[in-house]
C-alpha cells in the first residue's frame, strides 16, 4: 500500500531533476540588452536607445528583428584606459600654445607700424621690399608655427573627446551627473555577440540573417565600478 507514494516521490524528484536541469541550461546575459535594442529599434525610440547605445538599426532601412538567438559571445577584447594620458597630453598642449602666443604678441607689439606694411602688402598681392620683407618671412614663420601649435591643442582634444563618450555612458545613469574620467584608471572592453535573427524587411518579407552586435563597457579602479554594457555596432555578418 506504499507503492504510490513511492511512485509520486519519484516523480516528484524526476520532474525536479528536469527543472533544474532547464534552469541550468545556456543562458546569455546580452540577450536582455540584445532584446531591448532591438525593441527600441523597431519603435525607433531613440530616447531609450541614447542610454545604451549609439547605434539602431533602422526598421526603414535595415527592417525590424522579430526574434533572435544568440550563437556566440566572443571573449572580451581589453584595452587599459588612457584618460589620465589624455587629459595630460591636452593640458600641456593648451599650456604650450598659451606660451607660444604670449611670444607672438610680444613680436608682433614690437613690430606693428612693420607689420602693418607686410600686411598692406600681402592684400595687394605684393611682396615687401627692404627691411620689411625680413619681418614678412618672419611673421609667415609665426603664422605657420600658429597653426601647428593651434593643431595640437585641436588633435589633443579630438582624442579624449573620441575617447570619452562611451565610457561615459556606461559608467552614467539616466539623467544623472557625468561621470568625470578625468583621473579615471582602468579598462575598455570589448566584445562581439553573434544571432541569428529573423529579420522582417521594410517591404514585408522574412529572412533570417546572421548579425555580429559589438557591445563595449568601462571598468574603472577609482572606484572600482564596472559600467553597463553599451551597443556600439551591429552588422549583418
Amino acid at each position: 500500500m506504499f507503492r504510490p507514494k513511492i511512485q509520486v516521490f519519484l516523480l516528484a524528484t524526476l520532474l525536479g531533476v528536469v527543472v533544474g536541469l532547464a534552469a541550468c541550461g545556456p543562458s546569455h546575459p546580452e540577450q536582455q540588452p540584445l532584446q531591448q535594442f532591438f525593441r527600441a529599434s523597431g519603435m525607433r525610440d531613440d530616447q531609450t536607445l541614447s542610454n545604451f547605445a549609439v547605434v539602431s538599426f533602422d526598421p526603414k532601412t535595415d527592417g525590424q528583428v522579430t526574434g533572435f538567438t544568440i550563437t556566440s559571445v566572443s571573449e572580451p577584447k581589453v584595452t587599459p584606459m588612457q584618460f589620465k594620458e589624455l587629459s595630460k597630453a591636452l593640458t600641456d598642449a593648451q599650456a604650450a600654445d598659451k606660451e607660444f602666443n604670449d611670444r607672438k604678441k610680444a613680436y608682433q607689439d614690437s613690430h606693428v607700424e612693420a607689420l602693418k606694411r607686410v600686411l598692406a602688402a600681402e592684400a595687394a598681392g605684393k611682396k615687401a621690399t627692404g627691411p620689411d620683407a625680413a619681418v614678412q618671412t618672419e611673421w609667415s614663420k609665426w603664422r605657420d608655427d600658429s597653426n601647428a601649435s593651434q593643431k595640437k591643442v585641436s588633435d589633443a582634444r579630438s582624442a579624449i573627446q573620441g575617447a570619452t563618450p562611451i565610457a561615459e555612458m556606461s559608467l552614467g545613469t539616466p539623467n544623472g551627473p557625468t561621470p568625470d574620467l578625468t583621473a579615471a584608471e582602468g579598462q575598455m572592453e570589448s566584445k562581439d555577440v553573434t544571432v541569428d535573427a529573423t529579420v522582417k524587411a521594410p517591404d514585408g518579407s522574412t529572412a533570417q540573417k546572421t548579425l555580429v552586435v559589438t557591445m563595449q563597457r568601462a571598468v574603472t579602479k577609482n572606484p572600482d565600478k564596472t559600467g553597463k554594457w553599451i551597443i556600439t555596432g551591429v552588422k549583418t555578418a
